[in-house]
């Protein structure tokens, strides 16, 4: 990248009557530092900004931090491209960390009003720096998958519908359904593309990342999360064409908005209409309202391997839940269950493990919305187990709980406030849909 596209890029993020940078005093630091950048390249002089603007933007809401994730991406942006300007020859560590970096910005901050730049500049250093390499198959062969263990957490499966319905109104709002093989989501590329690492691997590029889950389930103490290679974490998981490499942990890609970060996969699904009904509050979650966006849709991806669980929670928005690859289990049950499902909150005994667990919501605790409950408990000693710790919910929930396992083409509804549980039976990527 030349002088020349440094210092458009510094004419562009010097606009002073941005909302973002109207009266920001660090701003106006941060610009002097930018063109100090120009001229010694070091891309440790974004270091501070980008420190900074971490720290801020972890105390605020997305609401009120767009200053600040507006500076956190500038701040990656001139440190990605001082990795690679005027220079004959970038070494494949220094792309790599200036797309890392680029990244880290979307994944991040959001890249506010940056996103398409971002996503020029990965391409163009990918074209001009960088080169896809194959992988090479971890030996070995795959041992046949045994049954998971079936759980007497519900009584009875999630309707079926078809033909799907023509209106999305209030008869269809109340409570789960699915639709098998739906003819929207049949067609969508993703079902056969998907499924694939080369693809996903070409249509990323070299040197992403991505925010991945460590550890089976967010409620156990050693569950963290982590940034990392993109490519290592595909080599993890178990493809028709490549199995999985030996892995020590578990890693998850979950409610994450993959589309933004990769947009040619947008062009692999299609939106079902109803995500645009405008459906009314159900009767039995009066509160609702549509995502705060412009769109008022919440789109993320959910990919992991085998034996993956997300633990029975509860989500204020509508959900289209597509599966598009591999096999998942769905468990749910109604809100009017909540005062027996033991959900992580102040009243929870182990004061140290609260301060802990991602799980642990004390500073809102009637917000809280994940269970203690585990409705998919891997043996028989293990439910035994749970129904001693959790008698009230297994004396009252399975009753009013239902369960289905998805397929890919299969779609999932159920309305906000409703608890759920999600188990892959195999390698699975699905879309949820929050509206």
């Amino acid at each position: 990248m030349s002088l020349d596209s440094f210092d458009q890029l510094l004419a562009e993020l010097s606009d002073e009557s941005h909302p973002c940078t109207v009266g920001n005093s660090v701003y106006f630091e941060f610009h002097a530092a930018a063109r100090l950048l120009r001229d010694n390249a070091d891309s440790r002089t974004m270091k501070p900004f980008i420190d900074r603007a971490y720290r801020e933007m972890s105390f605020l809401p997305p609401s009120a931090s767009l200053c600040w994730r507006r500076l956190y991406t500038d701040a990656c942006l001139f440190c990605a491209i001082s990795k690679v300007s005027d220079s004959v020859h970038v070494e494949d560590a220094a792309a790599s960390e200036a797309i890392a970096t680029l990244d880290r910005a979307i994944i991040i901050a959001g890249a506010p009003g940056r996103l398409e730049s971002i996503h020029q500049l990965i391409k163009y250093i990918q074209d001009d720096h960088l080169t896809l390499k194959p992988l090479k198959a971890p030996p070995g062969h795959r041992q046949p998958l045994t049954q998971m263990y079936c759980s007497s957490a519900f009584s009875v499966g999630v309707p079926c519908i078809h033909p799907p319905p023509s209106v999305f109104g209030r008869e269809w709002s109340q409570k789960p359904f699915v639709l098998r093989r739906y003819g929207y989501v049949q067609g969508w590329k993703a079902l056969s593309s998907w499924a694939s690492i080369d693809y996903l691997r070409s249509v990323a590029g070299p040197g992403r990342i991505v925010p991945v889950e460590v550890g089976k389930d967010y409620r156990a103490e050693e569950w963290t999360q982590r940034l990392m290679s993109w490519d290592s974490f595909l080599q993890s998981l178990d493809f028709p064409e490549h199995p999985a490499q030996t892995q020590n942990e578990v890693l998850y890609l979950a409610q994450h908005n993959l589309l933004m970060q990769f947009p040619a996969l947008e062009g692999d699904i299609g939106i079902p209409e109803y995500v645009y009904a405008c459906p009314d509050p159900p009767s039995c979650y009066p509160a609702y309202k549509p995502p705060g966006n412009t769109d008022g849709l919440v789109i993320n991806v959910w990919l992991g391997p085998r034996g993956t669980i997300s633990p029975a929670h509860t989500d204020p928005f509508f959900n289209c839940y597509a599966q598009a690859v591999g096999r998942k289990t769905v468990w749910l049950a109604p809100p009017e269950v909540s005062n027996m499902m033991y959900p992580f909150d102040e009243s929870t005994s182990d004061t140290a493990n609260k301060s802990h667990n991602p799980a642990a919501n004390t500073t809102e605790p009637s917000m809280c919305n994940t269970s203690r409950v585990d409705v998919f408990p891997d043996s028989a000693e293990a439910e035994q187990a749970s129904q001693d710790a959790f008698p009230a919910f297994w004396k009252e929930v399975p009753q009013k709980a239902m369960r289905v396992t998805l397929a890919p083409g299969d779609v999932l509804f159920f309305p906000p406030g409703w608890w759920h549980a999600m188990r892959s039976e195999e390698t699975s990527f699905s879309v949820s849909m929050w509206f």
